[in-house]
Order: C-alpha cells, then structure tokens, then sequence
C-alpha cells in the first residue's frame, strides 16, 4: 500500500519549502551577502544552492520520520482519514515541532 501520491507529496514539498526557507532567508542570507570577495551573481547562486540543498534534505528527513510514525495503528488510521492536502502538509511539517 502506498501512502503517498503524486498530489501529496507536491503539497509536503511546497510546505517543506516554505518551512525552510525562511530560516534560509533568516539565518544563511546575511552570511552569503556580508562576504566580501564574490560578486553578486556568485552570492545569488550560492544562496539558492544552499536553499535547494537544505529544502531537498529537510524534505527526505520529513519523509522518513512520517513513514516511520505510521507504523503506529492509531496515527496510521488518522493519516488516512485527511484528505490529500492535508496528507501533503502533515508530510511537510512533521519535523516542524523538533
């Protein structure tokens, strides 16, 4: 049985992404542009770089560990009550609270 479809997964992606980026913004933006010696085209990139990467591994680590808390019955029966939207952002924001 699969638990997550195309639908789901877009929406745990598009969630995941707005979780991460802001920390991105927050915390990684004013250390790429406050250095000195790349221009502005290599700062952009790098910042995107980092965004990707840490949008693509917080996105695996959310995938994981909510396949892992369905192993559970009672959280397993309640996944597969919401509808796809709401599948796809419980997903997306199950590492929200660590």
């Amino acid at each position: 049985m699969s638990y997550y479809n195309f639908s789901i997964l877009k929406s745990a992606a598009k969630t995941a992404f707005l979780h991460i980026s802001w920390l991105i913004s927050l915390i990684g933006a004013p250390i790429i542009f406050f250095r000195g010696e790349l221009d502005l085209l290599e700062k952009f990139l790098l910042c995107l770089a980092f965004l990707m990467f840490f949008w693509l591994v917080y996105l695996l680590f959310c995938i994981i560990f909510h396949r892992l808390s369905l192993r559970d019955e009672n959280n397993r029966f309640g996944y597969l009550q919401k509808s796809d939207t709401e599948k796809g952002k419980e997903v997306g924001s199950h590492l929200e609270g660590w």
